[in-house]
C-alpha cells in the first residue's frame, strides 16, 4: 500500500514500485513526466503512436537503466475505435494493475476554426476529449476499489477562457478540466483516489511545432517555464493531492486571478487581444533590434 497523511486532501507519498501509464509519453511533456515518475521510482507503462516505436523503445531502454525501473512500451492509435479498449486488455496481460493514469497524449491546430480541415477537427476531439473520457473510465474503476492511485489529466491554462486561433484546442482542455472536476467530485467519500489535472502555459513542445503555432505569438512569448520545470511541479502537486497544478506565480496570477475576478466581456476582449502575433502589433524591424527572430 502506498503511505498516506490524512490531511485536507489526500496525498501520494510513494509513488516506489507503482505502475505509471503515461500516454504520449515519447516526446515533450509527456516524456518530461515519465521521467518524474522514473526518478521517484515509479514503473512505467509508456504508450504512444506506432510511429514512434523505436523513440519510444529507446526511452523506455534510457529509463530502466538510469532509474532502476521497470518500463514496458505500447504503441496504439487512440482515436481508432477501440483504440482505448485495445490498449487497456493489452496491458493488463502484461500488468496486475495500473495504480496512476497519466492522460497526456493530445494534437492542436493553429488558425481560425472556420478555416480547420475537417480531419483535424475530428482528430482533436477524437484524442483530447475521447480518449481521456474512455481511459478514465477503463481505469478508474480498479482504482476506486482498490482505493489507491489515480488519475492525472493533462489540461492547460487555455482551459480557463477562450483562445482565439486556438478555438478548438482550448474547448477540448475546457471539456479536460469539467470532466476531471466532475470525476474528482463523484469519488466516494473518504476516497484515497486522486484526480487531478496539470494546466500547464503554452510550452515550446513539439506540440506547439506541429500545430503551425508562429514563433511570435503572444501567448508564447508569455511562458517562462521550461518542460522540466512544468512537469516536475505537476507531479509534486499531484503527489500531494491537490485538485490542480497551474505552474508558475505569474501563471497562477495571469490565468487564474485574472479569469476569476475579471468581467467575461472583459475576460473575452483580453483573449483577443492577447491571443495575436507580435508582428501584428509591433512592426518587424522592431522585433529584428529586440532579437526576436522573424516569425514563420
Amino acid at each position: 500500500m502506498m503511505s498516506y497523511f490524512k490531511g485536507e486532501d489526500t496525498v501520494l507519498q510513494d509513488f516506489r514500485g507503482k505502475n505509471v501509464l503515461v500516454t504520449g509519453s515519447a516526446m515533450g511533456i509527456g516524456r518530461g513526466l515519465s521521467e518524474c515518475f522514473a526518478r521517484q521510482g515509479a514503473n512505467l507503462v509508456l504508450v504512444d503512436l506506432p510511429a514512434q516505436m523505436e523513440c519510444l523503445a529507446q526511452w523506455a531502454r534510457e529509463l530502466e537503466e538510469t532509474c532502476d525501473i521497470r518500463a514496458l512500451t505500447f504503441c496504439v492509435d487512440l482515436t481508432e475505435t477501440d483504440g482505448p479498449e485495445i490498449l487497456h486488455e493489452q496491458i493488463m496481460k502484461e500488468v496486475s494493475r495500473v495504480h496512476i493514469l497519466v492522460n497526456n497524449a493530445g494534437v492542436c491546430w493553429f488558425g481560425r476554426f472556420s478555416e480547420m480541415p475537417m480531419e483535424r477537427l475530428s482528430t482533436m476531439i477524437l484524442l483530447n476529449c475521447g480518449a481521456y473520457a474512455k481511459m478514465s473510465r477503463l481505469f478508474l474503476p480498479a482504482m476506486i476499489e482498490s482505493d489507491e492511485g489515480g488519475i492525472l489529466n493533462i489540461s492547460s491554462v487555455s482551459a480557463f477562457q477562450p483562445v482565439p486561433s486556438l478555438g478548438l484546442y482550448a474547448a477540448t482542455k475546457a471539456f479536460t478540466q469539467s470532466l476531471t472536476e466532475a470525476l474528482r467530485a463523484e469519488l466516494p467519500s473518504g476516497s484515497r483516489v486522486v484526480v487531478s489535472t496539470l494546466n500547464p502555459p503554452f510550452t515550446k513542445t513539439h506540440l506547439i511545432d506541429d500545430a503551425g503555432v508562429p514563433s511570435d505569438y503572444i501567448p508564447i512569448k508569455m511562458s517562462f517555464m521550461s518542460i522540466d520545470e512544468v512537469t516536475s511541479a505537476g507531479v509534486e502537486a499531484f503527489r500531494q493531492g491537490r485538485d490542480r497544478c497551474v505552474p508558475g506565480l505569474l501563471n497562477k496570477i495571469l490565468y487564474l486571478g485574472v479569469t476569476k475576478y475579471i468581467p467575461h466581456g472583459l475576460l473575452v476582449f483580453f483573449s483577443r487581444v492577447v491571443s495575436r502575433r507580435l508582428s501584428e502589433i509591433i512592426p518587424r524591424r522592431i522585433l529584428a533590434m529586440l532579437g526576436i527572430a522573424d516569425p514563420r
